[in-house]
């Protein structure tokens, strides 16, 4: 009746990345009870930004994959879905897609010093390294330092209308 977490993850994984190679990446994939009820939650990403059509199309794909492989022997609800605009940059792919958006940045204690926290704009990111314009500067910052970073979502500047 049960089912194996690792090879429904794996399965999901090696399936989206096969099947939508060069079309969407896997950005996460987690199976985990919400509510009582079994969820496969996955997101995917893509250079073009996701549409609902992309979700629709991995969602339809997956269940058929799921139905022919019958990885889950229980009822479970399946959700397709981006990162999101607020999305935490976890792979180096997405620090290079997130070039000039605004980031918060948790960065791992130095020393003796505490952890730090501060908002700052990525201007550059290569060789495991991002390069970020703070309020006091440019800063180069290791990604071993970064406990985390995500997206800050800013609201697009109005334009006066003349008439």
């Amino acid at each position: 009746m049960g089912h194996d977490t690792g090879a429904v993850l794996a399965g999901v994984r090696e399936f989206i990345e096969q099947t939508f190679a060069g079309r969407y990446d896997l950005y996460d994939v987690s199976l985990r009870p919400v509510n009582r009820q079994l969820t496969l939650e996955v997101k995917i990403d893509c250079d073009t930004g996701v549409k609902v059509e992309d979700c629709e199309t991995v969602s339809r794909a997956l269940e058929e994959f799921l139905e022919a492989t019958d990885l889950i022997h229980q009822h479970y609800t399946l959700e397709v879905s981006s990162p999101g605009v607020e999305r935490l940059l976890k792979r180096p792919v997405d620090y290079t897609r997130q070039l000039g958006r605004l980031v918060r940045w948790t960065l791992q204690p130095e020393g003796d010093q505490p952890k730090e926290v501060f908002e700052g704009r990525l201007q550059a990111f290569a060789d495991g390294r991002a390069t970020v314009l703070t309020a006091t500067g440019t800063r180069d910052i290791p990604l071993e330092r970064v406990r985390e970073a995500r997206v800050v979502f800013e609201f697009p500047a109005k334009t006066k209308q003349r008439g």
